[in-house]
């Protein structure tokens, strides 16, 4: 029986950090998706906390956060403390039950693996990077899926009105498959200009396309 709150995270970088205006906070665990339903949505906690801290113990990296939860037990209440936009708040969370098939793969992985991934930027406002073990791990993905990971995105881009959001797989840019974020640097820097392109993505467990109109 293991701890779930029903949050993917990702480790706040100083890049994140710096993007999402957090420049006092160095550390902690970026909340990218949060699942309907689940612990963390019913105690409030949004895409884009940064957890710094449960039950009082500071929590570093998203690692961290994995392994803590996953060894409590479910039932417990926990106080999770986030650094939303800057304020501190306190959310308490009952944990619930680990669900078969999430078990937190990358719990054993050793910190030189989780190196950041270089970052590039794309259809104005949008920083994606490779898939790494430890991506994958947090969005859930199978390893058949392949492509550019959203890092970040401007919410005032073409990309983020067209239903773009930070967690999102780039996997094709106009039927062109992506392997990872260089491909995909490569790719629209061939687009036209005002032409609008289609995208395929990954997103909350189900592929579908996106329609962008450039700037």
């Amino acid at each position: 029986m293991r701890g779930y709150i029903g949050a993917s995270v990702q480790t706040l970088t100083p890049e994140l950090a710096e993007a999402m205006k957090l420049k006092g906070q160095p550390t902690g665990a970026l909340v990218g998706e949060v699942v309907p339903k689940s612990p963390s949505e019913k105690a409030g906690m949004k895409t884009g906390d940064v957890i710094t801290a449960v039950n009082g113990k500071k929590i570093s990296d998203a690692r961290e956060l994995r392994l803590m939860i996953g060894s409590m037990a479910p039932g417990i209440k926990v106080q999770i403390e986030v650094n939303r936009e800057g304020q501190s708040k306190n959310i308490n969370v009952e944990l619930a039950e680990m669900p078969p098939g999430e078990a937190e793969q990358g719990a054993e992985t050793t910190p030189e693996e989780s190196a950041q991934p270089e970052k590039a930027t794309v259809f104005g406002g949008v920083a994606v990077a490779d898939v790494t073990d430890d991506i994958r791990t947090a969005l859930n993905l199978s390893k058949d899926i392949k492509g550019a990971v959203i890092a970040e995105i401007d919410s005032d881009s073409p990309a983020a009105k067209a239903g773009l959001r930070e967690g999102d797989v780039i996997q094709e840019v106009n039927k062109q498959p992506v392997r990872n974020a260089k491909e995909l640097v490569a790719i629209s820097k061939k687009l036209k200009p005002n032409e609008k392109i289609l995208i395929r993505v990954w997103s909350q467990g189900r592929s579908g396309f996106v329609a962008l109109e450039p700037k």
